[in-house]
């Protein structure tokens, strides 16, 4: 309750009511003279005014937004224009009612998008809105009507440089950077994208401390613009010594080592940024900044300071999780950093679901022979549930890795595992082979790359891997074999479509036995179909089968993939794809035609990965196969 002061008037007293009544009398008056006097507009009402004058405040409260339309949009997007609107449409299928309607929000937005109109060089747009109202429902239909007018085109790209040797050179390199060219409709993030590509390319030329002025001239009635950027290079900088903040139980050399720069190397935004990565990457911090000290610039030279924030020593972290094929599922990791004082880190980690249970370890130890070399220590026990067989596997590996050099890794390791068969489903050939315990000594050698910007949901990028397994009777492996692999996948953004991808994929393996076995074992393999794989087929059951539908794998194996993923609305995006591929049971044998199918699906982003929905139907599928010809999936992030 508001407490009245001894000399403040009551809200009973008579005279405060006349003096009420005589002040807003003077408001009436007083309001359209002061409105004259500051020069308002004499035009009549726009129709989004007149519009907004259909209904009082209370009477807006009863009605609500059933849908909001767009008439006229040519140069924007639906998208475009709700991002920058306060009014939302009625969610799609929700239970809950429309948001309230507001017309003097209604308002706000006209003008909203008319200064998107503006940004996209449209500086004559006119926007009004109409309200088709349902008086059964107390509901109205919202449609924003849009007159674009004439573009505003760039007339001139101005570059001023200070006179002198090199202003050739700054306003050749400045040119190929420009999002903007003469003739072409003004774009205010064409603009702004110029200006940061003017101080990137001024950061990797080794001029850190250069000025850059941009100015847009906007001339209206004659519907052209002009930009004009001026640019001060300054000095050429090195990058000077480097020194460390902030760190707690790693060593400063072990930081300085990941850094990609050297002292006396011309100053590169792009190796600074990489330098951050690097260090990211070792898992040791949870924060980098990399920052040029200006003001203790000696010679050429910049010192740099290397800002850290270590990452807990000890952390473990949880999940859950649920897909067609392992159902519900667990997952537990605990991983230890520079537990031994090596720069090492120790990782355990725990599964189970339906399908699937394991625990295993890993050690990475960095720097075993130089700064581009890692040695990794896995080994664990697992047991999987497959189609035609269920497997338990104990195994001991350890990998030397080596970077080449920019995205590329080298890879040789050795592989020592036991398999024991704890079920077979399959009618296989010669079960009682299978049956049998199977010791693998094997020698993996690799190499791979990966530029892609995320595991889960990668925006761009290539990721390439291949591998040739040997086992032979010579390491004391039961079994004998090799076994190539190569697979490539590839994400790109489409021109002209914004948000819209295009992904590929395809991989190809191969098992060829030695030593005179007939029959490669069902733990070497290659099965398809699933989520991940050859979507319109059940999990593994793409390829040859037994007499009960049990699959039998194969020696060889054929997969590839090609989707478009674009939004929808908000967090929620779709995807239509076409996957092929085939599994063959012998090498000797004719290889059969390829199986295709194709679908569509829907992808809910979430800070995990998204949530992923697809519906794959069989186009071609075997004759006289007895399994459904589509299949639905449910999972965690995007199939490849």
């Amino acid at each position: 309750m508001r407490r009245l002061s001894p000399g403040q008037p009551g809200p009973g007293r008579p005279w405060r009511r006349l003096l009420a009544g005589g002040l807003a009398l003077f408001c009436m008056w007083a309001g359209p003279v002061w409105a004259d006097g500051q020069g308002a507009a004499s035009a009549p009402p726009s129709p989004a005014a007149l519009a907004a004058t259909e209904t009082t405040p209370a009477e807006e409260a009863l009605w609500r937004i059933q849908s909001v339309e767009f008439l006229g949009l040519e140069h924007i997007t639906r998208q475009q224009a709700l991002e920058v609107m306060e009014t939302r449409p009625a969610v799609l299928l929700s239970l809950a009612r429309g948001p309230e309607l507001d017309t003097s929000r209604l308002e706000r937005d006209c003008a909203r998008l008319q200064k998107l109109y503006q940004e996209f060089g449209f500086f004559e747009a006119r926007i009004s809105f109409h309200l088709d109202r349902d008086q059964e429902t107390r509901q109205a239909r919202v449609t924003f009507s849009v007159a674009e007018g004439r573009p505003t085109l760039i007339s001139q790209v101005n570059l001023l440089v200070p006179e002198g040797p090199e202003n050739a050179y700054w306003r050749e390199q400045v040119k190929a950077v420009l999002s903007l060219a003469e003739g072409q409709r003004f774009d205010l993030e064409a603009y702004e994208q110029s200006k940061k590509a003017i101080v990137r390319l001024m950061n990797n030329q080794a001029r850190p401390q250069h000025k850059l002025v941009g100015q847009v001239r906007v001339y209206q009635a004659e519907q052209r613009a002009e930009a004009i950027f001026k640019l001060d290079p300054g000095p050429r900088l090195l990058f000077g010594p480097s020194r460390v903040n902030g760190q707690e139980r790693m060593a400063p050399a072990f930081i300085l080592h990941e850094l990609t720069y050297a002292r006396g190397q011309p100053f590169s935004q792009d190796v600074l940024e990489q330098s951050q990565r690097a260090l990211l990457d070792t898992g040791f911090f949870a924060s980098v900044s990399i920052v040029p000290d200006f003001d203790n610039i000696e010679g050429q030279q910049v010192p740099m300071i290397v800002q850290v924030s270590e990452s807990k020593h000890h952390t473990i972290r949880l999940g859950v999780g649920w897909g067609n094929e392992d159902q519900l599922r667990f997952r537990i990791t605990q991983v230890n950093r520079n537990m031994l004082g090596l720069n090492d880190t120790l990782t355990f980690e725990g599964k189970i679901s339906y399908i699937y249970y394991g625990l295993t370890g890993r050690l990475k130890l960095p720097y075993i022979v130089n700064r581009d070399t890692n040695l990794l220590l896995s080994g664990g026990v697992e047991q999987k549930d497959n189609q035609a067989f269920i497997n338990r596997r104990y195994f001991i590996s350890p990998v030397l890795e080596y970077r080449l050099g920019g995205k590329w890794i080298s890879y040789l390791g050795y592989n020592s595992e036991s398999d024991r068969m704890r079920e077979l489903k399959a009618q296989v050939p010669n079960p009682s082979q299978e049956k049998k315990a199977h010791y693998i000594s094997s020698v993996p050698l690799g190499l791979r790359y990966d530029s892609r910007d995320s595991i889960l949901d990668p925006k761009r990028g290539l990721y390439l891997t291949l591998e040739m397994e040997t086992a032979s009777q010579a390491l004391g492996s039961d079994l004998a074999f090799t076994r190539p692999m190569a697979e490539a996948r590839h994400v790109m953004p489409l021109p002209l479509l914004k948000d819209w991808y295009l992904a590929s994929r395809a991989k190809v393996g191969a098992v060829m036995n030695l030593a005179g076995i007939d029959r490669t074992p069902m733990v070497r393999r290659f099965f398809l179909g699933g989520a991940d794989s050859v979507r319109g087929y059940p999990y593994q059951k793409l390829g040859p089968l037994d007499t009960a539908g049990k699959p039998l794998g194969g020696e060889g194996m054929v997969e590839g993939s090609l989707e478009t993923r674009f939004p929808l609305w908000g967090d929620l995006g779709g995807v239509i794809f076409l996957d092929m591929g085939n599994v063959y049971e012998s090498l000797n044998s004719d290889v059969g035609k390829l199986r295709f199918t194709t679908g569509a699906g829907l992808r809910y982003n979430t800070p995990v990965g998204p949530i992923r929905l697809d519906f794959g139907y069989q186009l071609n599928p075997p004759a006289g196969d007895d399994l459904d010809r589509y299949e639905v999936y449910l999972s965690v992030g995007q199939a490849f």
